[in-house]
């Protein structure tokens, strides 16, 4: 290092290269463990700041302890204070020094404090760092108001035309139900760019054996492996899986529709919570798991009306259904004997009803034994992972047995916005597939034509004569 000249070597990998130097509106490096997230944080406000004259950047984190523990210690390792550049503690502002080759500063907040927080909105950006985007576990990480916040503070103006704004986010792989998932994964904006490496790129500057290490002392727990090993989107399971049978790569599908032809099975469960599952066994055997609702806090009669009613009218228009179910269902109402849940479903949308098992043995053995099932290399069963998501995040593990630090399982699963799913889904399961085979139609018995809707107007499909001929033969 000559007089006056600083010089710092970094060899980024890869993807940490391409994250530091894109000029998207947002970039988002999601990876597994150890793979220099920090780093390419610090680099990409460098960078930023070397090609920008004046840059006015923020780097966050969901703490200022963590913020300052990690992130700002690595920050520090790479561009030392008082030869890089200058911290002001008290004010938590970088600023960098001429001859760096970066001009401008970066302000340094933890979303636990709310003047920090608030300080957001009266800035004028060039250059956003977020570390740690999602959660390691439980509660955590960025909200996504932050992110809408950061995009509406990226006004600063320079002379240059050819100057650029910049978010950049960093973090281990997220759960599917995670905002950041959604906005950069599933329905991403033309101006998003997600980052990742189909392998590990940092292992030169890790322990000899460091992933397989961790891989054979987490095998106990493959939800962690998938997101922090194998660099996979997945899901940090609470307690013991009640369904460890699914697995996304052959009981996942996007994009699946009703077949011609085959019935449908509406799968139902009840309470403040009422859940409506549709789906269809195909020629093939496949149980495909079409399209799932979820009520919140409403009755069985508001989803019908409000939900299920209108999309059977527009798409499944033609089709017959059936109903399985929560036998609870049929239990009749204090307010009046003459309702009840199963007799609301029957008489909107009509069709014949069948109530599943009561006891929980009755039901998941045969849900277990489905999903064991494969045909041609895909599962048995096949979810829609878009349109079907409650039942995809139910069956992975957020339905759940609760597990004490001493090991010890509860006997029935938690209760909670996974179960209702995979309730209505167990009881299709114990009727369609009793111990996981497709149960062959009850002799001499025909479901009931169901109705369907059109301009308000309830109607039957009509069947042809030379069906109606094969149905009496």
């Amino acid at each position: 290092m000559a007089d006056g000249e600083i010089t710092i070597e970094f060899s980024p990998n890869p993807t940490q290269r391409a994250f530091i130097t894109s000029q998207a509106r947002a970039d988002y490096w999601s990876c597994r463990v150890r793979e220099g997230k920090s780093v390419g944080l610090g680099w990409s406000a460098f960078y930023h700041a070397c090609h920008n004259p004046g840059s006015k950047g923020v780097m966050i984190r969901d703490t200022w302890e963590n913020l300052q523990r990690t992130t700002l210690k690595t920050f520090f390792e790479w561009f030392p204070p008082g030869i890089m550049g200058e911290w002001h503690q008290q004010q938590k502002k970088w600023t960098w020094y001429p001859g760096t080759g970066a001009t401008g500063v970066i302000h340094w907040f933890g979303m636990d404090d709310a003047k920090d927080a608030g300080a957001l909105q009266s800035m004028e950006l060039g250059f956003a760092g977020v570390d740690e985007v999602a959660p390691s576990e439980g509660d955590g990480g960025i909200p996504e108001l932050v992110f809408d916040l950061l995009l509406t503070r990226m006004n600063q103006v320079w002379e240059n035309p050819l100057a650029w704004r910049a978010i950049k986010m960093a973090s281990n792989n997220p759960d599917e139900s995670h905002w950041s998932y959604r906005r950069f994964v599933e329905y991403p904006d033309s101006g998003f760019k997600l980052w990742q490496s189909l392998s590990p790129e940092n292992e030169h500057n890790l322990p000899t054996g460091y992933y397989g290490d961790l891989r054979r002392l987490l095998a106990h727990r493959p939800d962690l492996v998938r997101r922090f090993l194998d660099g996979k989107f997945g899901f940090q399971q609470a307690g013991r899986a009640v369904t460890p049978q699914f697995n996304d790569d052959i009981h996942l599908a996007t994009g699946l529709v009703p077949l011609k032809g085959p019935e449908l099975v509406l799968c139902w469960d009840f309470g403040l919570n009422p859940t409506c599952l549709i789906t269809q066994v195909s020629p093939m055997g496949h149980w495909l798991i079409l399209e799932a609702f979820v009520g919140d806090e409403i009755g069985v009669e508001e989803l019908i009306v409000d939900t299920i009613k209108p999309i059977l009218a527009s798409r499944y228009r033609g089709f017959r259904w059936r109903h399985v179910g929560d036998p609870a269902g049929q239990q009749r109402e204090q307010s009046s004997a003459k309702r009840s849940a199963v007799r609301t479903v029957r008489t909107e949308l009509g069709g014949v009803w069948r109530s599943g098992p009561v006891a929980l043995r009755e039901r998941l053995e045969p849900l277990r034994a489905v999903l064991s099932r494969t045909i041609g290399g895909r599962g048995l069963v096949q979810i829609d992972r878009r349109q079907a998501r409650a039942v995809y995040a139910a069956l992975r593990g957020g339905w759940h047995f609760k597990e004490n630090t001493g090991g010890v399982i509860s006997p029935e699963p938690v209760k909670d916005i996974h179960s209702h799913p995979a309730d209505a889904l167990s009881y299709g399961a114990a009727l369609l597939f009793p111990m996981g085979r497709m149960q062959a139609p009850r002799g001499g018995r025909r479901p009931q034509p169901a109705t369907f809707f059109s301009g308000g107007v309830v109607t039957r499909p009509r069947v042809p004569p030379e069906a109606r001929q094969i149905a009496r033969a």
